[in-house]
Formats: C-alpha cells, structure tokens, sequence
C-alpha cells in the first residue's frame, strides 16, 4: 500500500531532548537513592511521566506523592531542558520539506502535554498537518490509541502511515496500529529493543532516502 502519512514522536526524533531528560532523571534518581537501570530505564521512554514516577514509588516504596515527583521533575526541566533551549534533531526540518514534497501528511504524535507541543512548534516554526498529545488518550504508548488518533487527524488509513520513533513503547504503540516503523537510534541513550522496527537508521538524512526509495 502506497504510504502518504508520516507520524514524528516529539522528544529524541524532533527535539534533541531526551539526552537531556536522561541527565535530569539521573539526578532525581541519585537524590532518591534509586538506582540507575539502564535497561528499565529504557522501558520508560515514550511513556509518560506519571506512569514512570507510580511505577517507581511503588518498586522502591518511595515516600513520595506522583504530583510531589512531578513537579520536581518539571522544575528541572525547565533549568536544564527546556523545549526552547533543546534544539532540534540534526535534518528534521529537512525531513519534513522532502516529505512534504513527496506528498506526505504530516503529524506528531507524543506523550508530552498539548502545550508543551504547541510551543515546539511555534518555537522552530515546524509545518505540520496535525498532532496528538498522550493526555487526549484513555492511555499513552504503548497503546496504539495516539496513532490512530493521529492518523484520523491528518485523514490517513493507519495502513497508509510511517511512524518515526525512538522508544520501544512508541514502535510497540506503532504496529499495533497497523503502521510501518522507523527506529531513530541515538547512542548517547540507553539502547532499545528494535524487534518492532521495520527499519533502524541512525540519522534524518537516512530516513529522507528510504522515503525517496518508494
């Protein structure tokens, strides 16, 4: 089936941010006396923050309150990753104009809150067609319901849309929705599961040619 939607994640494929989130939860987790998994960490991304602060009070008994760790969280956010001050993944912009040109529907599709992706986009003046927030869903990735809300946004067939993701509960969301999956691997991150990937490439020029290839 011909492909016309391509569905971005925001934070680690968009915004160069993760990297960022990673060194404020090594801080958090350090202060908690939690110690640093990096392979659970990994389990964590494309989740939203809620889910990973409950999962890890409970694991560790912590006594602290979701909202407590969240708006500790969100305080270290914005000194040290702020949306603005992140900047964007190497080519993105770049990506978008090619696929624009060959004829995609665009959309975004991530876990942060609608504001936060709003602001991404005034910010770096990104053109898109539409864009979901995992707060619009009964339950954010991996559960297919923020793509194929995505895909009804931009008036594509989930069968007729590419997803590009970072995290494995993004590309687990991804398939169940019947999509194609593009991994984006950064090594500076704790490595992912990629057996739910149909392709795995380490850059936006990379991408860029397997939508040039069709």
């Amino acid at each position: 089936m011909k492909k016309t939607g391509l569905i971005f994640d925001m934070d680690g494929v968009i915004l160069d941010s993760e990297i960022q989130y990673f060194k404020v939860h090594q801080q958090m987790f350090n202060t908690l006396s939690i110690p640093l998994d990096l392979t659970q960490y990994a389990t964590f991304m494309g989740k939203t923050g809620d889910e990973m602060w409950e999962e890890l009070i409970t694991q560790h008994a912590l006594p602290h309150s979701t909202e407590a760790l969240l708006a500790l969280e969100h305080e270290l956010f914005q000194q040290h990753a702020k949306p603005e001050t992140c900047g964007l993944k190497d080519g993105v912009k770049e990506l978008m104009e090619l696929a624009r040109t060959e004829g995609y529907r665009i959309a975004i599709a991530s876990s942060s809150s609608l504001e936060k992706i709003k602001r991404v986009i005034t910010h770096y003046e990104l053109t898109v067609d539409a864009y979901t927030s995992g707060f619009e869903v009964p339950r954010s990735k991996p559960d297919p319901a923020i793509f194929r809300l995505a895909a009804e946004r931009i008036n594509q067939s989930p069968e007729a849309c590419i997803v590009i993701e970072d995290a494995a509960n993004g590309m687990i969301g991804a398939k169940k929705a019947g999509m194609e999956v593009i991994a984006l691997l950064d090594d500076r991150m704790p490595a992912q599961v990629l057996h739910h990937a149909d392709h795995a490439v380490s850059s936006h020029a990379a991408i860029g040619e397997i939508l040039r290839n069709r």
